[in-house]
């Protein structure tokens, strides 16, 4: 069981450098000029690590810290059997915690050990969720911060971001919370996506995926969670905005022609007027100019009443969270 941890390739580079202590610069420098390590990727290219990987690094480290050179440490580091690197890197992170304890005074915990530990989603979810219950900006945005930098963004995403957010809508509405907390939360959490979906490029080429709210929602990090996920998967989608009008809206799609258009309800509500108002504009678009556009909805309404699915029997479920949209996508679109 321990062997299967410490090979499991969950941490990103960035994750690698900060326990390590050491810089990404000099990270990816030692891999690529004394192959200390080779990483797997992601289908997306991003190097994962191991922890395995990270014990290695640090036993490099601690080596030059004692006057070795980077050529000497790497040469006798790939002359080491793993258990022995092993070995000597849980007795030095044991020191090292030791010593700390004693720095920090009787009783106390060091913040920093050898190996920073990754913690857990559940855990960073409740202080994430303390943090805009304060309205505390600067705890959450390094609570967000300190995610991203252990874990993919689409993890960050769907399992801290989005049940926090669902906590703090269902406490308003259980009114065990006021409407400010909410605007709160989900602002800095809007401020975040949009950040990382301004981080990727803009498509010119590719089948055009338009993202929205229905009329009269404005509950929107759902959908602008799934349109970072459709960019970051290298598909060209344009996001709409909040309570997105059926006024004009043949009009916008008769001139981009979008091969799907994506509405978000969270509220039954707003699910009943996207029914009303935006799906006759799509059939008759449908019929008359666009045959091959694709119909989707999504958002947390079809999940809480399973009934309102009956209203789209056209139109295509975009599931239940958005990293399903990415195989959904796949699916029923080429990017040729």
């Amino acid at each position: 069981m321990l062997e299967n941890t410490l090979d499991l390739p969950i941490y990103s580079i960035k994750a690698v450098a900060h326990m390590a202590g050491i810089t990404e610069p000099t990270l990816r420098a030692w891999e690529k000029r004394y192959k200390i390590l080779t990483p797997q990727r992601t289908e997306s290219g991003h190097r994962r690590y191991t922890k395995r990987d990270i014990y290695r690094v640090m036993w490099l480290r601690n080596r030059l810290e004692e006057g070795m050179s980077i050529s000497q440490a790497s040469t006798l580091l790939q002359a080491q059997p793993e258990e022995t690197v092993l070995e000597v890197m849980q007795y030095e992170n044991r020191q090292a915690r030791s010593n700390s304890t004693k720095t920090n005074g009787r009783g106390s915990h060091p913040k920093n050990t050898r190996l920073n530990e990754v913690r857990s989603m559940s855990v960073l979810g409740n202080e994430l969720m303390n943090a805009f219950l304060q309205f505390d900006e600067q705890t959450a945005d390094n609570l967000i911060s300190e995610a991203a930098g252990f874990y993919p963004p689409e993890e960050v995403c769907v399992d801290l971001i989005q049940p926090v957010l669902y906590e703090i809508g269902d406490r308003w509405m259980r009114n065990e919370v006021t409407v400010a907390t909410e605007h709160f939360a989900s602002n800095i959490c809007r401020t975040r996506l949009n950040a990382m979906i301004n981080s990727l490029p803009v498509l010119e080429t590719g089948p055009l995926i338009l993202t929205g709210c229905a009329p009269h929602e404005f509950h929107e990090v759902g959908v602008v969670m799934t349109t970072f996920f459709l960019r970051r998967n290298g598909w060209r989608v344009l996001y709409l905005g909040q309570n997105v009008p059926a006024l004009d809206l043949e009009k916008d799609l008769r001139r981009l022609k979008p091969a799907m258009v994506v509405f978000s309800a969270s509220r039954s509500e707003t699910a009943i007027a996207l029914h009303q108002e935006i799906s006759p504009v799509i059939e008759k678009v449908k019929q008359y100019w666009l045959p091959g556009i694709i119909f989707a909805y999504a958002g947390r309404a079809f999940t809480e009443d399973p009934n309102l699915h009956a209203l789209f029997k056209n139109a295509v479920y975009f599931g239940d969270e958005g990293r399903q949209s990415v195989a959904l996508v796949e699916k029923v679109l080429s990017k040729d």
